[in-house]
């Protein structure tokens, strides 16, 4: 006869969550059956299970599996990472009593409206009983488990980006990406479920409750929910005996509700059938603006100016080569020297009344305006336009500007969306002539724009205008998890994680030669209070903030050396 579970780890039935793991690491001997014991036991929901039914064919049925995280990588929750979106969670809570958080998740490949209907009918069930939804999220799994199924042709990027783009417009649900991309193995749902709490209760509120949705198909997962937190079950056609068996569980936390939409039966697998993998090509120039060393004037403090020139240089050959790399030759990359661009734009529009919006031209006004966008989420669009951080609004800067006509100055647009914006909404009063772009790119093929101080961490004036969930603005490098490389740089989806990782190498490789010794404090404030926001400190060297970003993307199991963080 098998021992029990908590005997394989000399424990009592009454054992605590927070003992397992040291019992399991205290183990002489691990055996596959002691390591069986570790991972039930120290799961908050199947562990219950086990307790009250001490039946382990149940455990199976309600969905758990012994996952592949080893006892050397027990922080993989990766809660100081903000891989996680905010941007569509309810932003005032004071009038929340009981906030409350929807989470599914699945292969969700394709996302379709069978999904969506899911969600929205637990969004509904949960308000009617008097709980306030703020927001609510799809986790795909990794792509361990959904590279089995059936006509599967992309990978966890392209699938992410595929669900963020289908989901930009819904008002409540986001794609969260953590469970595909940040762990190194399938996990199960109630791990998924536990992480998202805890890092809600973080980063936005400690009173979020997250409650789990999912299919008839599943509702055996309905046991996991008999004693901790919450689960909806949405029964869909040809699963009703598993429905009504596991809706003999009886609790107020539980949620047995009838789909009654027949897009609820669509099937993910029928639709990949008919897919058609996409063909990427890319055509056209990408230019890249070079400000040389104009970003790094903080640094001057420590470093001659003959120095930092080669390493900007440095830095810029090889950022050239990974686009190469990335578009595979297919686009031309170009390098725009900033200087010659002023210049040649004081030139052009000598004698001219200007409205300037680039941040280094100098026009007959300048309007210090920004693009805000939620940190790492889609951003495909900005959420409003802002004044540049240590500036005025943008409605006391154009007070200032008298009435008539202008030329209005900007660096580039490729798409032309925030121009037309700016011209439509802002200049109500003033009349736009004609726009003057810095980067001359109206009559040329251009593919993308970026500035490579973007690229560069603790530039002046580089990076994302961001909003943290505490709701302060600052600014965040052109690297994941905090910038979408795909929106704001179009590097394809199935790349952005190796060229994230290659960029962080460069900026450690650039402040390495600069000087090893470079601290935090001695960059740019707004790179400053995004790190000290995810548990850095002003004197954390910047190699070391480098090299923790490199190993959270690279999903190193064991990390050597511990940085001085706070938390």
């Amino acid at each position: 006869m098998k021992k029990m579970l908590w005997d394989e780890l000399g424990l009592t039935k009454d054992f605590q969550y927070k003992n397992i793991d040291n019992a399991y690491l205290c183990l002489k001997s691990k055996t596959p059956r002691a390591r069986f014991a570790w991972k039930v036991l120290r799961d908050k929901y199947y562990s219950e299970i086990y307790r009250k039914y001490q039946d382990e064919e149940l455990l199976v049925k309600a969905g758990f599996f012994e996952d592949d995280i080893s006892e050397f990588d027990l922080d993989f929750e990766k809660l100081n990472l903000l891989t996680t979106p905010f941007d569509k969670i309810k932003k005032d809570l004071k009038s929340c009593n009981k906030p409350i958080v929807l989470l599914s998740t699945g292969g969700f490949y394709p996302i379709h409206q069978g999904h969506i209907y899911m969600m929205e009918k637990a969004k509904e069930v949960l308000e009617k009983d008097g709980y306030d939804v703020i927001g609510g999220y799809l986790s795909l799994s990794h792509d361990k488990y959904i590279s089995t199924k059936p006509y599967y042709i992309c990978s966890d990027y392209e699938r992410i980006h595929d669900g963020e783009e289908k989901l930009e417009n819904h008002s409540w649900l986001m794609i969260d990406p953590w469970e595909s991309l940040y762990v190194n193995s399938p996990i199960n749902f109630t791990i998924v479920i536990d992480r998202l709490e805890k890092y809600l209760q973080k980063f936005i509120n400690p009173k979020i409750q997250v409650a789990y949705v999912f299919g008839g198909d599943n509702a055996y997962f309905m046991y996991c929910f008999e004693k901790n937190g919450i689960g909806i079950c949405i029964n869909r056609a040809g699963w009703n005996e598993n429905f009504y068996r596991a809706k003999r569980i009886k609790n107020e936390r539980l949620y047995f509700v009838n789909g009654n939409c027949t897009c609820f039966n669509l099937s993910s697998r029928n639709i990949r059938k008919n897919l058609i993998q996409k063909q990427i090509s890319f055509s056209g120039n990408y230019l890249i603006r070079n400000e040389r060393i104009l970003p790094l004037k903080k640094l001057l403090k420590k470093e001659k100016k003959e120095k930092l020139e080669l390493l900007q240089n440095d830095f810029m050959d090889k950022f050239v080569l990974l686009l190469k790399r990335t578009f595979q030759n297919q686009v031309t990359i170009k390098k725009i020297d900033m200087q010659m661009q002023l210049e040649k734009a004081r030139y052009d529009l000598k004698g001219k009344k200007t409205i300037n919006l680039d941040s280094y031209f100098k026009g007959t006004y300048n309007i210090e305006l920004s693009r805000l966008f939620p940190i790492s989420s889609y951003q495909h669009k900005f959420s409003k336009l802002t004044g540049r951080i240590g500036h005025d609004n943008i409605e006391e800067q154009l007070h200032l500007i008298p009435k008539g006509e202008y030329i209005l100055v900007d660096d580039d647009s490729v798409s032309g969306m925030t121009l037309n914006y700016i011209k439509n909404t802002l200049f109500q009063d003033i009349k736009i002539e004609d726009v003057y772009l810095l980067a001359n790119s109206m009559n040329e093929n251009i593919f993308d724009i970026v500035d490579l101080r973007d690229f560069i961490i603790g530039s002046n004036d580089g990076g994302l205008v961001v909003e943290l969930p505490n709701g302060v603005i600052t600014r965040a490098p052109y690297v994941l998890p905090y910038v979408n490389l795909t929106t704001r740089a179009s590097v394809p989806p199935n790349l952005v994680r190796d060229f994230s990782i290659s960029i962080w190498k460069y900026n450690k490789d650039f402040y390495k030669k600069c000087d090893s010794i470079i601290k935090l404090n001695d960059l740019d404030k707004n790179f400053v209070v995004l790190m000290e926001y995810i548990g850095f400190n002003k004197e954390d060297k910047v190699v070391d903030i480098c090299q923790w970003h490199i190993e959270q993307l690279s999903n190193k199991r064991i990390v050597k050396k511990t940085i001085n963080r706070k938390y």
